[in-house]
């Protein structure tokens, strides 16, 4: 019996083993391959007795079988190892070896284990781990910046608000003070204005609610009739004034229309605001179309802006003017950011002082959620 066979195996059962074998001296020198392993090696059998194992591995495998030789011999107990066979083109495969030592001490029977599909489903899975790891860290991110915008939002609006209930309680005061009738309407009239900045700000609050809880539904969307129920829910601001509010022909969006009509209502609450000393008012919604996008902008005549403070707008709290002159606490625009960032759009807004400005928004024509 050939004495690189296994005691009390036949050359036939060798043979028959569905798994490579070989049997390798302290060098790594093959002294027996059955057809299985000469098939994986890609080499004849009959002329694999001889051979190094190791010109058949990957360079950055020579060393660990020839550590793992070394630890079966000495150690007279079984080992394994991972190696990567040489091929000629870029795949990898990959090998378990495990070897068991003889009992008289001058062989090692080594078994070949293919574990290429394992390695890579293992990678796979390390890679999906990694990603959803990421996932996670970017949404603990965001969960933590919004968290920390909410407190933020709510410590600058009860502020404002407390403030302009002071003002409203003194000027009802010094209403009931008054020593003539016309000095009570002045106060008076003073407090309507005050109350309005109030609902400004509690209605800049509720948009801003909206947009924390707003759930994300794309569907065909035709721009002009959000552009009417936007122009429906502004309309007690545009009472009593000169003002004409036109549009180019609108487009279809693949969009959410509760997330298009809070943007437009915020755009034409932010004209209206800004033309309200400039009769008369003149609003425009205009579009563009690129390949991947539509532009919606809405102009208006009012006071506009110096272009160096643009990236200011859409900042949180990011107030250009007094609030003496136009009320607010700077939540509108920034709202108008978040929802369209939420689908892969953009906002931006062009103006100059004194001649009014347009704000704009990119809408993808394939949204991205997120």
């Amino acid at each position: 019996m050939d004495p690189s066979i296994p005691q009390g195996t036949t050359a036939l059962q060798v043979e028959q083993i569905a798994m490579p074998y070989l049997s390798l001296d302290e060098t790594g020198t093959i002294q027996y391959a059955n057809e299985t392993a000469a098939r994986l090696l890609k080499w004849n059998a009959s002329h694999l007795r001889g051979k190094r194992l190791d010109q058949f591995l990957s360079p950055c495998s020579h060393g660990s079988l020839m550590t793992v030789l070394r630890q079966a011999f000495e150690s007279r107990r079984p080992q394994q190892a991972e190696l990567a066979l040489h091929r000629s083109t870029d795949d990898t495969q990959q090998l378990l070896l495990h070897l068991t030592p003889d009992d008289d001490g001058f062989q090692c029977h080594a078994l070949l284990t293919d574990v290429t599909a394992y390695r890579q489903a293992h990678l796979l899975m390390m890679n999906e781990r990694a990603l959803q790891e990421r996932e996670l860290q970017v949404s603990a991110s965001r969960i933590r910046t919004l968290k920390e915008e909410l407190e933020e939002v709510l410590l600058t609006s009860h502020q404002q608000l407390n403030l302009l209930l002071s003002r409203v309680t003194n000027l009802l005061e010094q209403a009931q003070a008054a020593p003539s009738p016309t000095e009570t309407a002045h106060h008076l009239q003073a407090a309507v204005q005050v109350t309005s900045q109030l609902s400004s700000i509690l209605v800049s609050l509720d948009r801003y609610r909206q947009t924390r809880i707003m759930r994300a539904r794309v569907r065909p969307v035709a721009v002009d009739s959000v552009l009417k129920a936007a122009l429906s829910h502004v309309r007690p601001t545009m009472d009593g004034r000169e003002l004409a509010v036109t549009s180019d022909p609108l487009p279809i969006l693949q969009a959410d229309r509760q997330a298009l009509t809070l943007i437009l209502e915020e755009y034409l609450a932010n004209a209206l605001k800004f033309t309200r000393h400039e009769p008369p008012t003149r609003i425009h919604v205009l579009h563009r179309e690129t390949p991947t996008e539509h532009h919606i902008g809405v102009s208006d005549n009012g006071v506009g802006f110096n272009m160096r403070q643009k990236d200011q707008l859409f900042r949180l709290f990011g107030k250009l003017h007094s609030p003496k002159e136009f009320e607010g606490l700077g939540l509108g625009l920034p709202t108008v950011r978040r929802t369209c960032e939420r689908y892969g759009a953009r906002v931006w807004a062009e103006g100059k002082v004194g001649q009014g400005a347009t704000f704009w928004f990119a809408w993808p024509k394939q949204p991205r959620i997120s």
